[in-house]
């Protein structure tokens, strides 16, 4: 019963509203748009890449015992090509167990029907700094949506998001002990896996 009250309100709702205030809740995309995002990281999955001098590669592979957490803060600007498509750049810092990254990233906006508020699919695909003895060049690549929120009388935007994100890292390998090799003989590359979970404001 509460849920037809809901319905035969939001319908009867709609029925009133004027052509004034229907064009208003229309979105009218156009030009650039800058914002911010933060969000936190649940990593739940790890693969080990270790290639020494000549011998065979080793991989390794494992499920956390407990979970790896982590957040990312980054800076976004963005060229609406219509209502639908925007593309864009980002760049930020992430902290994760293993230490922090600096990821740079392109996106891809598309944003569903005609108004304001409205779901959204994006993709980033992009690089990352890894400081760990000095700068490693890694990749990432992530999927995801949202929802959009328009504040009331103002041209800021709310996105409430989730998404997935494989990232590539080449951290420094730890040797311990004499060897008969060097560390640079040592190839290390990582790739964790993550879901996250994030809201973001834009203008």
């Amino acid at each position: 019963m509460l849920l037809l009250a809901c319905i035969v309100t939001a319908a009867e709702a709609k029925r009133r509203e004027t052509p004034e205030e229907a064009a208003k809740r229309i979105r009218n995309y156009s030009g650039w748009e800058f914002g911010a995002t933060g969000r936190v990281n649940f990593i739940f999955y790890e693969l080990q890449h270790m290639k020494v001098a000549d011998e065979a590669a080793v991989n390794a592979s494992r499920i956390p015992k407990k979970q790896l957490m982590g957040g990312q803060i980054a800076l976004n600007a963005g060229y609406f090509l219509n209502n639908r498509w925007k593309l864009g750049v980002a760049g930020g810092v992430e902290l994760q167990y293993n230490g922090p990254l600096v990821p740079i990233y392109a996106t891809v906006h598309h944003y569903y029907g005609k108004r304001k508020n409205c779901l959204f699919n994006y993709l980033n695909l992009g690089t990352n700094i890894l400081f760990d003895h000095g700068m490693r060049m890694g990749g990432m690549a992530g999927i995801g949506g949202g929802y959009r929120m328009p504040v009331k009388d103002s041209k800021m935007n709310v996105d409430l998001t989730i998404g997935y994100q494989a990232t590539l890292l080449r951290p420094r390998p730890v040797v311990n002990g004499n060897f008969s090799f060097e560390r640079r003989d040592i190839k290390l590359q990582e790739i964790n896996q993550m879901v996250y979970i994030g809201i973001g404001v834009s203008f």
